[in-house]
Protein backbone atom coordinates (compact mmCIF):
# COMPACT_ATOMS: atom_id res chain seq x y z
CA UNK A 1 0.00 0.00 0.00
CA UNK A 2 1.39 3.33 -0.98
CA UNK A 3 1.97 6.25 1.36
CA UNK A 4 -0.56 8.23 -0.24
CA UNK A 5 -3.20 5.14 0.05
CA UNK A 6 -2.56 5.06 3.38
CA UNK A 7 -3.09 9.19 3.70
CA UNK A 8 -6.66 8.94 2.20
CA UNK A 9 -7.50 6.07 4.43
CA UNK A 10 -6.27 8.69 7.66
CA UNK A 11 -8.41 11.26 6.21
CA UNK A 12 -11.17 9.49 5.76
CA UNK A 13 -11.51 7.86 9.01
CA UNK A 14 -11.27 11.36 11.06
CA UNK A 15 -14.25 12.88 8.95
CA UNK A 16 -16.15 9.89 10.14
CA UNK A 17 -15.22 10.22 13.28
CA UNK A 18 -15.72 13.82 13.50
CA UNK A 19 -19.25 13.17 11.67
CA UNK A 20 -19.93 10.21 14.29
CA UNK A 21 -19.16 12.90 17.44
CA UNK A 22 -21.55 15.31 15.54
CA UNK A 23 -24.17 12.68 15.26
CA UNK A 24 -23.83 12.23 18.71
CA UNK A 25 -23.93 14.99 19.53
CA UNK A 26 -27.21 16.25 17.39
CA UNK A 27 -28.72 13.02 18.95
CA UNK A 28 -28.41 14.50 22.84
CA UNK A 29 -30.02 17.52 21.66
CA UNK A 30 -27.31 19.92 20.24
CA UNK A 31 -29.28 20.91 17.20
CA UNK A 32 -31.31 23.39 19.55
CA UNK A 33 -31.23 27.09 18.72
CA UNK A 34 -31.86 27.57 22.65
CA UNK A 35 -28.46 28.01 24.87
CA UNK A 36 -29.80 26.64 27.49
CA UNK A 37 -30.74 23.08 25.99
CA UNK A 38 -27.71 22.43 24.93
CA UNK A 39 -25.94 19.73 26.86
CA UNK A 40 -22.26 20.32 27.84
CA UNK A 41 -19.57 18.40 25.49
CA UNK A 42 -17.75 16.03 27.74
CA UNK A 43 -14.42 15.22 28.33
CA UNK A 44 -14.71 11.96 25.96
CA UNK A 45 -16.13 13.81 23.08
CA UNK A 46 -13.48 16.33 23.38
CA UNK A 47 -11.17 13.58 23.01
CA UNK A 48 -12.79 11.75 20.41
CA UNK A 49 -12.67 15.01 18.81
CA UNK A 50 -9.11 15.64 19.19
CA UNK A 51 -8.08 12.27 17.85
CA UNK A 52 -10.38 12.87 14.90
CA UNK A 53 -9.14 15.99 14.22
CA UNK A 54 -5.53 14.85 14.66
CA UNK A 55 -5.56 12.06 12.34
CA UNK A 56 -7.47 13.97 9.64
CA UNK A 57 -4.39 16.42 9.83
CA UNK A 58 -1.72 13.46 9.61
CA UNK A 59 -3.74 12.13 6.33
CA UNK A 60 -3.11 15.71 5.07
CA UNK A 61 0.65 16.07 6.18
CA UNK A 62 1.25 12.72 4.38
CA UNK A 63 -0.88 12.85 1.23
CA UNK A 64 0.58 16.66 0.78
CA UNK A 65 4.58 14.74 1.39
CA UNK A 66 3.41 11.91 -0.91
CA UNK A 67 3.07 14.23 -3.56
CA UNK A 68 5.62 16.35 -3.53
CA UNK A 69 7.89 12.69 -4.23
CA UNK A 70 8.97 12.34 -0.69
CA UNK A 71 8.05 9.17 0.72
Amino acid sequence: MSLRAIAIILIWVGVLALLGVLVHRFTRGAWSLEDDDIPVISPRQKLAAALALATTTAGLGLFIWSWYGMG
